[in-house]
């Protein structure tokens, strides 16, 4: 019977580093790859929903908000020819000479142009143009399944044998405690002297 070198700390050390690699190496393939996958593909149509609700929601806003900013606008323009006209006349009162009057169809047709500008802003802005710059689409295109056996079946776990007994010598490994899966020791705590 040979006398057998006991293994270092480093060596032992090696052992588990290389077992946890393996065995987390197993998990990501094996477990953590396709649950991405599949949470990947549960969220496809969600996301797609939501872009679409929210596409929608956008035109809805852009319906309500026209005719506030055609008939805001209208109003401004009204506002603004008024105060024109109120200035001039305060400046032609202040210099002595007679304010020029504007003919009326000159102002209506002023306020038409204005108007007309206004609807066309406010109908770019509801997507009305024919030009299909109007509207949303998405551009959203799901990944397609991926190829192969592997995909469309799922990992098979095959069982772990058991270890074969081996009679355990002092010097052998599986008699020193595994410092990864041994449960702690438990410590006797001495008793209060009374």
């Amino acid at each position: 019977m040979g006398f057998r070198k006991k293994k270092t700390l480093l060596e032992q050390a090696e052992e588990y580093v290389e077992t946890a690699i393996d065995q987390a190496r197993e998990f990501v393939n094996d477990t953590a790859r396709p649950a991405i996958h599949d949470a990947r593909e549960k969220a496809a149509p969600v996301v797609a929903a939501g872009a679409a609700t929210a596409a929608a929601k956008a035109a809805e806003a852009r319906q309500k908000a026209a005719p506030v900013i055609s008939a805001g606008a209208a109003t401004i323009a009204e506002k603004a020819s008024e105060a024109k006209e109120y200035a001039d006349t305060k400046a032609a009162e202040l210099s002595g000479s007679k304010p020029k009057k504007r003919s009326k169809i000159k102002t209506l047709l002023m306020i038409g142009a204005v108007g007309g500008a206004v609807a066309f802003v406010a109908k770019k802005l509801q997507g009305g143009g024919n030009d299909g710059g109007g509207g949303w689409q998405s551009s959203y295109d799901p990944a397609p399944p991926p190829s192969g056996a592997r995909a469309s079946t799922p990992p098979v776990e095959e069982p772990v044998p058991d270890a074969p007994a081996t009679p355990e010598t002092p010097d052998s490994p599986e008699t020193t405690p595994d410092p990864l899966t041994d449960p702690l020791p438990t410590e006797s705590k001495p008793e209060a002297g009374v």
